[in-house]
């Protein structure tokens, strides 16, 4: 699927991506709620950044750090 495609499909018919199975359950809550078709039951960036500090042991614990160890050297801020 092109961007288009995507852009096309989220718009007129509500499409959104699928979660991953191996996606753990607090990041997949976080995204769904992300791609919530209504802006206004959306998340701001705040409250993600407060929502991924709060999975951020789970995170750490479970997911496999040589994927994504350039990732976790970086702090999360809001700036």
């Amino acid at each position: 699927m092109t961007a288009v495609q995507a852009a096309f499909a989220v718009v007129n018919r509500g499409v959104r991506p699928t979660v991953p199975v191996d996606c753990l359950p607090v990041l997949g809550e976080i995204m769904t709620r992300c791609w919530d078709a209504n802006p206004e039951v959306r998340p701001c960036f705040a409250e993600i950044v407060n929502l991924l500090e709060g999975a951020e042991t789970e995170v750490m614990t479970t997911v496999r750090k040589a994927r994504f160890r350039c990732c976790m050297t970086q702090p999360m801020t809001i700036d």
